[in-house]
């Protein structure tokens, strides 16, 4: 089983270039919870908003036994590349989960923003680990790369306005295996920050949202035009809703992807 650990801060751009001479790939994303996904193409994986083993009102945990196989890197999780985490709430980060899986992966680089690493390394104690944190700042972008797998991190405001203008919530740009996918977090669509990274430039393969982000038609005209992604993926969803919510998207297109049950997977076939 692969276990790499490399951190460089590289040219992101140069990075995309190489990828784009490459083959037509295929995808397969792996729901967990909430907004938490393994990510594959090929032999890279990644995976993103792992750590929550307890549901938090009315949104999802991790079940055990796709937890143990994280943790353990049994299939779906074989040789993952690469942790990330959005932001520090408990519906997509708890450290303890975490620290179970860096203890058991400690060579696996994580990174994160500083409110995720810091509980991180006060849970972790004196072990060692491949802990990385790193927040860009407003309207700006961090460049990173990590095992292969290109990172640029945005810094997306948290839905909510005021009330959540502390939160660390970050948004991610990731490459790999020739396939461009957007993860946003919790990010608020209606702020001037998203619109200011011109993502609908960068030819984003899939970009995942969170499901409010959808409500009618108009929405989903406005996160085409600033994501220009050709695949939409709905996320975040309270099993309690995922019937209605799964309708009001069959309604807006047939296209919009919506992953249920912790475990389920779908692959999208990326050509370009």
């Amino acid at each position: 089983m692969k276990r790499r650990t490399s951190w460089l801060l590289v040219p992101f751009v140069a990075l995309l270039g190489l990828a784009a001479r490459r083959p037509a790939r295929e995808v397969e994303l792996t729901y967990l919870a909430n907004e938490g996904f393994l990510v594959r193409v090929g032999e890279t994986s990644l995976v993103i908003d792992a750590f929550v083993r307890k549901p938090l009102g009315e949104y999802a945990a991790v079940p055990d036994e796709l937890f143990a196989a994280l943790v353990a890197g049994r299939a779906p999780f074989e040789g993952v590349d690469l942790v990330l985490t959005s932001h520090y709430h408990f519906d997509h980060f708890q450290p303890g989960p975490a620290v179970e899986y860096v203890g058991a992966w400690p060579k696996t680089p994580f990174l994160s923003s500083p409110q995720v690493i810091d509980q991180v390394k006060k849970e972790l104690g004196a072990k060692e680990a491949a802990l990385r944190a790193l927040l860009p700042g407003d309207a700006a972008a961090e460049k990173a790369e990590a095992n292969g797998i290109a990172l640029e991190l945005l810094r997306l405001p948290h839905t909510g306005g005021e009330r959540t203008s502390d939160v660390q919530n970050l948004g991610h740009l990731i490459e790999l295996g020739g396939v461009r996918l957007l993860h946003v977090g919790d990010a608020d669509v209606g702020t001037e920050a998203l619109a200011g990274y011109a993502l609908a430039a960068r030819v984003i393969d899939v970009a995942l949202v969170p499901y409010w982000w959808l409500n009618d038609a108009e929405d989903l005209a406005r996160v085409k035009k600033l994501t220009g992604a050709k695949h939409l993926v709905a996320m975040h969803v309270p099993p309690v809703e995922m019937a209605a919510v799964k309708q009001t998207l069959a309604g807006l297109s047939g296209e919009l992807v919506c992953l249920e049950k912790p475990g389920e997977a779908t692959k999208f076939a990326i050509d370009r």
